[in-house]
């Protein structure tokens, strides 16, 4: 998945980098990067020519950047059954997103979020279809629950994630309308202590 993604993932990742600078307010923090790995489910449009509903990974990797604002990488892989035969296709996101959370610091914060990057679609083997990488969208919202603090003075914590999407690809050329996906995953955050000043 990184390797046909790596193009979109260097640029992402570049960008996030540059997020990171520019607001004056995280000057004054100590910064505060977090990684989050989950499991859960893709729902394809007719257009990706899917049966039903394929499991999905994700990893995002973030910095918080003000008490209300993150930014991240997404990256997300699901599965697909082909509808016409045995074969499995994969989909493949990968989106710079930023994150508005209310209640920051507290147990429960909820966020709304939003994301632009490239969707891929591998399709299966003996598919007419060739691989392509398209421009999308996805919006979403979602929750951290803090279940432990870590390091000194509790600077880092473990947060569960629960996180609901809404891709929506462009330009999809072998089929007709522009796929709207729903993504859904639940699980871990990890934000690291803050480094000793």
């Amino acid at each position: 998945m990184l390797a046909r993604l790596a193009p979109y993932t260097q640029l992402l990742a570049s960008l996030l980098l540059s997020l990171a600078s520019l607001p004056a307010s995280a000057q004054a923090m100590a910064s505060s990067w977090y990684v989050s790995a989950g499991l859960g489910g893709l729902t394809p449009d007719k257009p990706w020519g899917a049966k039903g509903a394929a499991p999905l990974i994700g990893l995002d990797v973030g910095e918080i950047l003000t008490p209300v604002w993150s930014g991240e990488l997404d990256l997300s892989d699901a599965r697909l059954d082909d509808r016409s035969g045995g074969n499995h296709s994969s989909l493949e996101g990968a989106a710079l997103q930023g994150l508005r959370r209310f209640r920051a610091g507290a147990r429960l914060t909820p966020y709304l979020s939003l994301g632009a990057g490239a969707t891929h679609e591998t399709p299966g083997a003996g598919s007419r279809l060739e691989s392509r990488t398209e421009f999308m969208v996805q919006p979403g919202l979602g929750a951290l629950i803090r279940v432990k603090d870590v390091g000194r003075g509790g600077s880092g914590h473990l947060a569960l994630r629960a996180d609901v999407k809404v891709r929506w690809t462009h330009g999809w050329a072998h089929a007709p309308g522009n796929p709207v996906d729903p993504l859904y995953t639940l699980g871990l955050s990890y934000f690291f202590p803050a480094a000793a000043r």
